[in-house]
């Protein structure tokens, strides 16, 4: 029986243009969970944390665009997309997809709006 973020991240997985996703700790670079085809998104989700972590250290200088909701990675192969998990920053979302083939705009309202990752809206 797969727990509420395994099958949470098997539907991240699952949208049109996704290899592969993961949870990944931001501090360890642990691959806490992954899902979907891509062999190696578990290899490439730890190496992912380290752009995150740069963004971390240069957000200050970043400021005057607001927060940052994607970080892409475009590679020859394909991209990189890299999120902060709402319900918790100290974890990352990492997709795997192919170049230019995915609903970002619907990616992220899934991984905001439904299952464990959903923001917390305070009353």
């Amino acid at each position: 029986m797969k727990t509420e973020i395994e099958q949470h991240l098997l539907e991240l997985a699952s949208f049109e243009g996704i290899r592969g996703c993961s949870l990944v700790e931001c501090a360890s670079g642990l691959v806490l969970h992954s899902a979907g085809e891509f062999p190696d998104v578990e290899p490439l989700s730890e190496a992912a944390v380290e752009f995150w972590r740069i963004h971390a250290r240069v957000k200050n200088n970043l400021t005057a665009l607001g927060s940052l909701n994607l970080a892409m990675l475009a590679f020859q192969e394909g991209w990189l997309g890299l999120t902060a998990c709402p319900g918790d920053p100290s974890l990352l979302l990492v997709a795997v997809t192919r170049a230019r083939h995915v609903d970002w705009q619907g990616w992220l309202r899934h991984t905001r709006m439904s299952g464990p990752f959903a923001t917390v809206v305070q009353p």
